[in-house]
């Protein structure tokens, strides 16, 4: 695991056994799965992030491919040494080169490594990325928070950072079932001076979801936690619902 360094002093890690080592011997097993828990001050790693429940359903519901146009383009963009930031479960990462991804869920990780796509993956948090600096060609970065400090830092100069928000009309379809007045999602930018945005793009696709997929795709969302039961309730008045999933991408630089 070439870029990845200590999360304790900062030094490079290597392999030695089945573990990462660092010249002060500070040491991180690896799982059966073949990630490793880079995550300190949380050595089980699994009170941290979605719990194995809502892993395990939002891992079964991408798979289903309804997000497919997504990871379509976003594989296409994949070039060099490449970092999943706040990976989830790994269904974007694919791609046959070097690849990395963390995420500071134990569960999401581990579903990660059980996909045997040839990706690293290391549990970590975000507010300081266990790579190393000027490490990363690609970046991708899904509706995730956004640190711009960190992201600078591991990306080489002249490397890209590919930013995905929803688009104005993403799951319009499921906010006019559930709520009278449904408003459209801004399609903010991530606020930077560190980096330089060179393109937007959108992209979306009309599928259809079963009553099933899509209660557990509003569970997947912010909405879910401040919408009332009586209101989730109107997801079961539907068998198949046409929904338009729309993503915009960011085309970060660092110069």
């Amino acid at each position: 695991m070439s870029v990845l360094i200590c999360p304790v002093c900062r030094e490079k890690l290597f392999g030695q056994d089945n573990c990462l080592k660092c010249v002060n011997n500070h040491s991180f097993d690896f799982a059966k799965e073949g990630y490793v828990n880079l995550l300190l001050g949380s050595k089980s790693g699994d009170k941290k992030g979605d719990s194995k429940d809502s892993a395990r359903a939002r891992h079964e519901l991408l798979n289903k491919g309804y997000y497919s146009c997504l990871k379509n383009y976003l594989s296409s963009k994949l070039k060099g040494t490449v970092l999943d930031i706040c990976c989830g479960e790994g269904y974007y990462d694919d791609y046959q080169g070097e690849l990395y991804g963390f995420d500071i869920s134990k569960e999401m990780i581990r579903l990660a490594a059980k996909r045997k796509s040839g990706g690293r993956y290391f549990v970590a948090n975000m507010s300081a990325i266990p790579v190393a600096d000027e490490s990363i060609d690609t970046a991708m970065h899904l509706f995730a928070p956004f640190n711009e400090k960190e992201f600078f830092r591991v990306l080489k100069p002249g490397a890209t950072l590919y930013s995905v928000v929803g688009g104005e009309n993403h799951l319009w379809q499921m906010k006019e079932l559930i709520y009278e007045r449904p408003y459209k999602n801004d399609e903010a930018p991530p606020k930077t001076e560190l980096l330089t945005m060179n393109s937007k793009t959108k992209i979306s696709d009309t599928v259809r979801i079963s009553r099933h997929d899509l209660k557990t795709l509003f569970s997947m969302t912010p909405y879910f936690y401040r919408t009332s039961e009586s209101d989730k309730a109107k997801l079961d008045t539907v068998d198949f619902l046409d929904l338009t999933v729309e993503f915009v991408i960011f085309e970060y630089k660092k110069g």
